[in-house]
């Protein structure tokens, strides 16, 4: 049974010596990457699962030519670093930085589990034009990862424009992808997570970062008074068309109560039922009151369409 799942994001504010945005302090490297340390202290103080720092954090603000001077191989201090807060912490850790392998240069992201030990590297395979510029290489591969609260996938930044990686990821079983980034991304991360039905974590270097579930709705943010947000989700949720089971939620809620939460959704006719107890089996629910979830009532209407058509 997966878990009830506390997961974290951060955001910066992009430190940029000009205006707009009208962020007027002059970025310095260490005491950005150790104002990341602090939020993964933060939100380790919270209990979080998995906690996600912004895309190469500690050059938030810095020019392109600033990213030889900021790459470091993997036994690096900064790496060393990241591992450790993981390890203290008891999280699991998704963090960006420049990564010295090879004679090249990339921009990468991290994730290490609650004993520190580094559970795999992704490399971007979009950097833009200036991070070529600037020495930057880019990937070629596809980072999902096996963690104890589930498949975690690795995005990063310029990577929310091609649709494949996305689907990528999902063919490679990812059910958290988190999306790291110097900027928001906006809409196109909660159609990822409504289309593909994983949970999106965005961390951000600018203001505004986001946990988003499965249905594309957005469950928290960071902002420019907050850069730590944080929520519980529980992992195992169902997701169910009302077609014929609409009358039976009142009945689901009675029986019971408190150890889970059913959310309707109008629009789309479309119920979740999510654990609030950690200890309930939502396939003992689903058994009890003969509910018929989404994939499975989606398959049967494929069939009685396939033989629909044979039959015409």
């Amino acid at each position: 049974m997966k878990k009830l799942a506390r997961i974290a994001t951060t955001s910066l504010a992009t430190l940029e010596p000009f205006a707009p945005p009208y962020n007027l302090a002059e970025p310095d490297p260490d005491e950005t990457f150790a104002r990341g340390l602090a939020l993964v202290d933060a939100a380790g103080a919270q209990h979080a699962d998995l906690v996600c720092l912004p895309e190469t954090f500690a050059a938030a603000g810095l020019p392109s030519a600033r990213i030889a001077d900021l790459a470091e191989p993997i036994d690096g201090p900064s790496f060393a670093a990241l591992a450790d807060r993981a390890r203290t912490n008891r999280v699991n850790l998704v963090a960006g930085a420049f990564l010295k392998r090879s004679g090249a240069t990339e921009n990468v992201s991290v994730l290490f589990d609650r004993d520190g030990e580094l559970v795999g590297t992704y490399s971007k395979r979009h950097p833009t034009e200036g991070e070529i510029d600037g020495g930057v290489t880019p990937g070629n591969t596809v980072g999902v990862f096996d963690t104890d609260i589930g498949r975690i996938g690795l995005a990063i930044c310029f990577d929310l424009n091609w649709r494949d990686l996305w689907a990528g990821m999902k063919a490679e079983g990812a059910e958290i992808v988190a999306w790291i980034s110097a900027y928001e991304g906006g809409f196109p991360l909660q159609a990822y997570a409504c289309l593909h039905d994983f949970v999106v974590v965005s961390a951000v270097q600018s203001y505004t970062g986001k946990i988003i579930d499965r249905s594309g709705r957005v469950l928290t943010t960071t902002s420019r008074w907050g850069r730590l947000a944080s929520a519980t989700l529980d992992l195992d949720q169902r997701w169910f068309h009302t077609d014929g089971q609409a009358e039976k939620l009142l009945a689901v809620q009675s029986r019971y109560g408190d150890r889970l939460m059913v959310e309707t959704r109008g629009e789309e006719h479309l119920f979740v039922i999510s654990r609030l107890d950690p200890d309930l089996s939502l396939d003992a629910v689903i058994a009890e009151f003969s509910l018929i979830e989404l994939a499975d009532y989606l398959g049967r209407c494929t069939t009685a369409q396939e033989h629909g058509r044979r039959v015409r």
